[in-house]
Order: structure tokens, then C-alpha cells, then sequence
């Protein structure tokens, strides 16, 4: 036991390390163009799970596209800082990084580039409840998206349009976009978005209560995430058809397919799918007019979605960045937090390698 925490102490004192060796490679490659993707690339892939880390490359990245007046990956640059702070909750700094990178992109024609900005400032207007703006900017990325025949992008505006409709209540319109989604879906082949539209269509089918084409559209969704082994979107699908054999009557059917949504949640402790479980747990029992079984999931569906809102907010607040260290030279340096596991390491290597040596001296 004494084993295994030393060497938790050491993964931990390394993890800081390793990022910091990462970044000093990057910026050691020659090529001016391949620096900047690479820090792009590496700060994008890292805007989930190291917010702060991911800030520092794109400070880095915006840096070599000034250096080397390259305004396509200055462009790049502004947009992850965008996506980034975006994450963090920060709309208004989002907003502004989206159009810095917008108009950039803008000035060399850039179509691709356009296409995403418009897109991601489509995502903060749809947050911060603009359905108006956030349509007009998909509308916008959709055009660009045309221009150069990205079907993937096109398809993506589509569904973020669909999901826009769906949540003002036109519900027939959102139909309609996410059928057109689910052609330009098929023609590249992209069974995660074709599953997503299937799933979409479902759902608003079961609300305007025709039961059997929604359980039609949801099993085809169902049985393209079980091919590709999307395991967290099939508690959603689960979650979903089990609603429609509730408001069928069909308990039984509803009761195996929440057994199966719940064992997917459990294995991967996934509560963002247990919260609509439980809601659809008290509606399984409102159904059958057992109302203090209904209660009882109804309260836990409340409790579970306000601790995650909360824990939400936390994570939004607890997040750090030097807002204005823009255009600035960020010092690259070890956390205090890692310094304190440096320290700790240091002291059990002392002590350690006396006793190692002592323990085995003949």
C-alpha cells in the first residue's frame, strides 16, 4: 500500500512536467507553419482537460502568428482562445476572441475558418439564450461551409438550426432540419451524426405523439450507436425509446430498456444520462398511478440536476486564466502545486533510498 501512494505522489509531481516538456518541444520545431499548428492543435486537444494549459498554448500560438506575420494562424490562434474561454463560461471574451478571429479570417477569404467562427459564436448566442443571433450565425457558417463543399460542417449547422427550432417549439421545422442533416450525414458516411439525427427526429415524433414512427426513428438511431459501440449515447437511446413504451403502455418493454439505460450509467457513472433516467423512472410509475414511487424519482431527478448545475458553476468559477497577459510573453513555469509534489518526491527520495539500502545491505 506504502508502494503505490509513493508512486501516485511521483505520477503527480511529473503530470505538470510533462506538459511543460511538451510545449518546449513544440516551440523548438523549425517550420514557422508547423510550430503554430502544432501548438493549435496540442491547446485544442487540451481545452477539456487542462483548461489553463490549453490558454497558455494559445497565448504561445498567437505569439508565433505574430512573429511571423502569418495571419491564418494568428486567426487559429484567437479562435481557440475563443473555444477556450468559451468553456470556461466566459461569453463575453469568447465573443470577443470568435470576431477578432472572425474578421482575420475574413481579410484573406479564408471560407473554412469562417465557417467555424460562425459556428462557434453561434454556439455562445444559442448559450446565452439568443436563438435569433445564434441562428443567424449558423445561417452564416452554413453559407461559408457551402462555398467549399464541407459536408461535415454543413451537416453539424443543420442539427445546431434543428436543435435551435426544437427549442422555440417549432417543432416542424425542426423536423425538416435535421432531415436534410441526416442526408448530408449519410453522404459521408458519418453513422455518429446520422444516429444523432434519427435520435432528434425520434424524440420530437414521440412528443407530437405519432408513437410508432418515433420508435421507428429510434431504433434505427439505436442500432447505429450499438454498431460503432457508442455506449454513452446509447443510455440515451434507451432512455428515449423507453419513454415511448411508457406512453404506450407497454411497462414491461419500458422496464427493460430502463434497466439498460441505468447499467450503462452505473458502469460509467455517467449523471448527466441519470438525471433524464430519473425522470423518466417517475414518469414509468406516474403512468401506472403509483404516485409515491413517482415522488420519490421525481425528487431525485431534481436533487442530481441541481447538485450538477452547482458543481457546474464551481468548475466555471474555479477556473484560471490570465485574462490579460494577451500580446504579453507568459512565463512558462511549474505550478506551485508542483512544486510542493517536487518537494515531496525530493523528501521521499532521501529517506527511500537510505532504507532501500540498508534493507538490502549484506
Amino acid at each position: 500500500m506504502k508502494l503505490n501512494i509513493i508512486l501516485i505522489f511521483l505520477s503527480f509531481s511529473c503530470f505538470g512536467q510533462v506538459n511543460d516538456s511538451l510545449l518546449f518541444q513544440l516551440k523548438s520545431i523549425e517550420n514557422d507553419t508547423e510550430r503554430v499548428n502544432q501548438l493549435y492543435k496540442t491547446g485544442f486537444n487540451l481545452r477539456n482537460e487542462d483548461p489553463e494549459m490549453a490558454y497558455q498554448y494559445a497565448v504561445i500560438c498567437e505569439q508565433e502568428g505574430l512573429k511571423s506575420n502569418s495571419i491564418i494562424h494568428l486567426a487559429k490562434s484567437y479562435n481557440l482562445l475563443g473555444v477556450i474561454f468559451y468553456k470556461k463560461g466566459d461569453y463575453t471574451n469568447a465573443l470577443k476572441f470568435q470576431n477578432k478571429s472572425l474578421q482575420l479570417n475574413k481579410s484573406i477569404i479564408n471560407e473554412f475558418g469562417i465557417a467555424i467562427n460562425h459556428a462557434n459564436i453561434g454556439n455562445i448566442y444559442s448559450d446565452i439564450n439568443c436563438p435569433k443571433l445564434a441562428e443567424i450565425s449558423y445561417l452564416q457558417s452554413l453559407q461559408a461551409s457551402n462555398k467549399t463543399n464541407n459536408t461535415l460542417q454543413i451537416t453539424r449547422c443543420l442539427i445546431n438550426i434543428g436543435t435551435l427550432k426544437y427549442n422555440q417549439k417549432q417543432l416542424k421545422a425542426a423536423v425538416k432540419q435535421f432531415e436534410e442533416a441526416l442526408n448530408y450525414a449519410n453522404i459521408i458516411s458519418n453513422h455518429e451524426l446520422i444516429a444523432s439525427c434519427y435520435n432528434n427526429i425520434g424524440t420530437i415524433m414521440r412528443e407530437q405523439n405519432q408513437l410508432d414512427s418515433a420508435l421507428m426513428y429510434l431504433e434505427e438511431g439505436l442500432k447505429i450507436r450499438q454498431l460503432i459501440d457508442d455506449e454513452f449515447e446509447l443510455a440515451d437511446s434507451y432512455n428515449n425509446i423507453a419513454m415511448v413504451y411508457i406512453l404506450q403502455k407497454n411497462f414491461s418493454q419500458a422496464s427493460n430498456f430502463i434497466n439498460l439505460a441505468s447499467e450503462i450509467c452505473e458502469k460509467y457513472d455517467y449523471p448527466e444520462a441519470l438525471v433524464e433516467l430519473y425522470h423518466t423512472r417517475s414518469v414509468f410509475f406516474e403512468t401506472q398511478q403509483n404516485f409515491e414511487q413517482a415522488n420519490i424519482w421525481l425528487k431525485k431527478h431534481y436533487n442530481l440536476k441541481d447538485s450538477l448545475e452547482k458543481i457546474e458553476k464551481e468548475n466555471n468559477a474555479g477556473q484560471f486564466f490570465i485574462e490579460d497577459s494577451i500580446n504579453q510573453n507568459p512565463v512558462i513555469s511549474i505550478k506551485p502545486s508542483q512544486n510542493i509534489w517536487l518537494l515531496i518526491s525530493f523528501i521521499i527520495m532521501l529517506i527511500g533510498i537510505p532504507l532501500f539500502l540498508i534493507r538490502f545491505k549484506r
